[in-house]
């Protein structure tokens, strides 16, 4: 178990430096995009980058466009049946701090939809949604809530994500907390790879992005993040990390 863990770490490093020796030999950058439900790349969506240009995903669910100086870009994802996004990038000591975006199909009215992704280390985080005193739902505990209120989408476990929740009936009078569990350095509760980890959350509802949490490495060592609670309909910040 130990090796083959050592050789998905070794492969999936490979692969981004891979990935940044060609951006860089090109003297290009990418973006990749995903689907929140089955983590397929999204092909022929267009990508606006604003004072930069459009450009469309290919086969790989990528874009490709001509290096830029150390910023905060703002782009727009869109395409026909999923949320039209307008988010950002930050390129930092010239490279694209996280390059990889998860996103939606459109939603019915009162869903919810909660998005993990992260960078290729660790290489398993869990993404859990708690309704106080009727469910709890992750990998390792329930994957459809009994009513079938709120389903695991999807889980990951070699690194990047995604991994999807969705809340299809949101109840107002309940309380949920949502958080993230490092399941790789579960035996280790000092760790601060989580906090490294560049996880990102994502909420969708009303067809639209309506907040992200990003994790910081200057958060400490700890196992478990949480992110948010939703009470009375309302979204609670938390973006902690914790045990």
């Amino acid at each position: 178990m130990v090796n083959a863990q050592l050789e998905d770490e070794f492969n999936r490093m490979k692969d981004i430096m891979n990935d940044v020796d060609r951006e860089t030999e090109m003297g290009v950058f990418t973006l990749h995009f995903f689907d929140a439900e089955d983590g397929s790349p999204i092909e022929n969506a267009t990508v606006t980058i604003l004072n930069i240009g459009d450009f469309q995903t290919d086969m790989a669910g990528m874009v490709t466009f001509p290096m830029v100086d150390d910023n905060t870009y703002t782009f727009k994802f869109s395409k026909q049946g999923y949320i039209t996004v307008t988010t950002r990038f930050e390129v930092v000591a010239g490279d694209i701090f996280n390059n990889r975006f998860t996103m939606s199909k459109l939603l019915d009215i009162g869903q919810v939809r909660v998005v993990l992704d992260w960078g290729s280390n660790p290489s398993d985080l869990d993404i859990h949604l708690e309704k106080v005193g009727a469910y709890h739902i992750s990998y390792h505990d329930k994957r459809v809530a009994d009513d079938r209120s709120a389903v695991l989408d999807r889980d990951d476990m070699d690194g990047h994500g995604p991994e999807t929740i969705t809340i299809t009936d949101l109840d107002e009078n309940a309380t949920y907390n949502c958080f993230v569990n490092d399941y790789t350095n579960r035996n280790n509760t000092t760790s601060q790879k989580l906090a490294k980890s560049k996880a990102r959350i994502t909420i969708y509802t009303d067809n639209s992005l309506y907040k992200s949490f990003e994790v910081n490495k200057n958060m400490g060592g700890g196992t478990r993040w949480d992110v948010f609670q939703i009470k009375n309909g309302e979204i609670i910040d938390l973006n902690r990390i914790a045990n």
